[in-house]
Order: structure tokens, then sequence, then C-alpha cells
């Protein structure tokens, strides 16, 4: 089994991210549309992702988006914001 990714990398992967999609992730929060566990988990998610660095270059190379690219592990709960 491979380690977990850094916490505060993928945290600021995640935050990226969200902005690239164009999801408030702190307002989901707030507005009760994204649980507290729900964004833990995300975060685990993203810890478990294997293409960190890939992720990275996309957001280096990407100024907004419609969607997250195919390999993010939280495309469902980005999209599902998006929509919300």
């Amino acid at each position: 089994m491979r380690p977990m990714g850094d916490t505060r990398a993928h945290f600021w992967l995640m935050m990226r991210m969200s902005k690239t999609v164009g999801v408030d992730l702190g307002e989901a929060l707030r507005e009760g549309r994204l649980s507290a566990r729900s964004y833990a988990d995300a975060v685990t998610r993203c810890r478990g992702c294997d293409n960190a660095q890939g992720c990275a270059a996309w957001l280096d190379q990407t100024e907004t988006a419609a969607h997250t690219p195919v390999y993010c592990r939280n495309a469902d709960v980005f999209d599902g914001l998006s929509r919300a």
C-alpha cells in the first residue's frame, strides 16, 4: 500500500482545484452544502491520489475549467457543488 500524500500539499491542491472550477469550499461549508466530514473525506481522497504532480501541472496551465480532470478523485464533489 502506497503512503498517503502530504496533508498540506493536498489541501492546497484542493483549494486550487476548487478555485479553477469555480467552487467556493468555504462557502459550501458555511451554507451546509458540504459537511465537515465530507470535506475531510475529500482531503483524504486527494491525499490518496498518485497523480499530485500531474494535478499541479494541470492547475498551473489552467486558469478556469468547467470540470476537474478525469483522474480527480473528487470530481463528483466539485461537480455536485458547482451545480448546487
